[in-house]
């Protein structure tokens, strides 16, 4: 089981800030300090990866307009490796004033996960013969594709700022790394980064929440301050993350913004982090098989709006349609494809038109199908049932082993989130 849309756009995004901060100020004053909290960044990633056998992990991040809070997320994750057990809890409060809250718990016979508003578990049982594995819950970014040119432009952008930032010992041992850039101070390019960066997060947010009262930031973005502090334990482990960077900018109507964006990272009770299989009595709880999920109700069609944001509004461009033709011994047969009305063809011009088996191995921790994109490429695919009336429907799917993958947005503006068409 992966994490939720929710809580992915939580971890992503805290982890993405926090290396925008970090970069920022990288090149520490103390002879070698670059290296050195590089350093501790590869080797904590590395142990959580593999090395640690159990640790908690905490991020919140809040993001304010003129002291008056947008958006605040936050993300609680217990992970024993040695165990195979995890858990996972977050929550998020837009800008509308509107609270989620998204939960999972997995071992190696049991998933259970709660999502959004919906107050209902859904709990899937495995068989003693499946022979489950769930694997590493983490991912080092720094294995991934791409990471070394990542890594390399990272250094060249921090090359001028090794004098803004202090690297002091502690007497337990580790190092306090700590510092700030003033507005003159911060270079262009993280300029032009941040300006990017922030346009584009307003934008994906107003997308998913039609509701957003985020400012819609058009120009004049630059960089106010940037501070932040990182505490590495004895072990050479960053224990304590925390950044602060502050803009400003101005809406399509020239009203001036300041935005402060706060960025909490906490890595505790490492070897001694403690998972109990969440009391489900008295809950409304739905049971999921462990297979496919589905069954004869599920044949029908379902569809979902392809909305676009144009002129500072959102317009339904055209559907996406997903037919469930048949469910038979567990293979899910059906097809899928796009509508976009004329006059909208450049605005949406990759169009998904496929069919698709879908027949799930029991023997396996997860399955996929395979279909045809635009393009003519192969890719990965998979579907299950969602809450009453709806599937839930995953493309481009990026398989990383045998108990991960990672799921690539198949174009920008994409929902998987599909309802049942009862009636014409």
């Amino acid at each position: 089981m992966k994490l939720s849309k929710n809580a992915m756009t939580v971890l992503s995004f805290t982890i993405g800030a926090c290396v925008f901060i970090s970069t920022a100020f990288a090149d520490m004053a103390l002879g070698s300090g670059y290296d050195r909290f590089k350093g501790s960044i590869k080797n904590t990633a590395a142990q959580m990866e593999k090395g640690l056998n159990n640790y908690t992990i905490e991020a919140l991040y809040t993001l304010k307009d003129n002291d008056q809070t947008l958006l605040q997320a936050s993300l609680f994750n217990k992970i024993d490796n040695e165990k195979q057990v995890f858990e996972s809890s977050g929550k998020i409060q837009k800008s509308n004033g509107e609270t989620s809250t998204e939960y999972s718990y997995s071992d190696q016979k049991l998933s259970i996960w709660k999502s959004g508003t919906e107050d209902k578990y859904y709990v899937t049982e495995y068989p003693d013969d499946l022979n489950r594995k769930i694997g590493n819950r983490f991912t080092n970014p720094f294995n991934e594709k791409g990471a070394p040119e990542v890594e390399k432009i990272v250094d060249a952008i921090v090359g001028n700022l090794r004098d803004y930032v202090q690297a002091e010992e502690r007497p337990e041992g580790g190092r306090v790394y700590s510092g700030s850039l003033s507005e003159a101070q911060v270079p262009a390019v993280v300029n032009a980064v941040s300006s990017f960066g922030i346009k584009q997060f307003i934008s994906s947010q107003s997308r998913a929440d039609k509701n957003s009262k985020l400012p819609d930031i058009d120009s004049d973005v630059f960089v106010k301050k940037i501070s932040g502090t990182a505490v590495e334990n004895k072990a050479g482990l960053l224990e304590n993350v925390t950044g602060d960077v502050f803009l400003s900018g101005k809406d399509k109507n020239g009203v001036q913004h300041d935005l402060s964006l706060n960025v909490v990272l906490k890595l505790s009770d490492i070897g001694n982090t403690k998972i109990t299989k969440p009391d489900l009595t008295g809950a409304n709880v739905e049971k999921v098989s462990h297979s496919s999920g589905f069954s004869s109700k599920h044949v029908g069609k379902y569809k979902n709006n392809i909305v676009l944001e144009k002129n500072g509004k959102f317009v339904k461009i055209g559907e996406r349609i997903l037919e469930i033709t048949s469910v038979e011994n567990n293979k899910v047969t059906g097809k899928y494809y796009e509508t976009v009305k004329p006059g909208f063809e450049s605005d949406y011009p990759d169009k998904y038109n496929f069919n698709f088996e879908y027949n799930p191995d029991q023997s396996k921790a997860m399955s996929f199908f395979t279909y045809t994109n635009s393009k003519g490429e192969q890719e990965n695919g998979q579907l299950h049932p969602s809450s009453s009336g709806k599937i839930y429907l995953d493309l481009n799917i990026e398989i990383l082993d045998e108990n991960s993958y990672r799921s690539n947005a198949s174009h920008p503006y994409f929902d998987g989130e599909f309802d049942r068409v009862f009636e014409e």
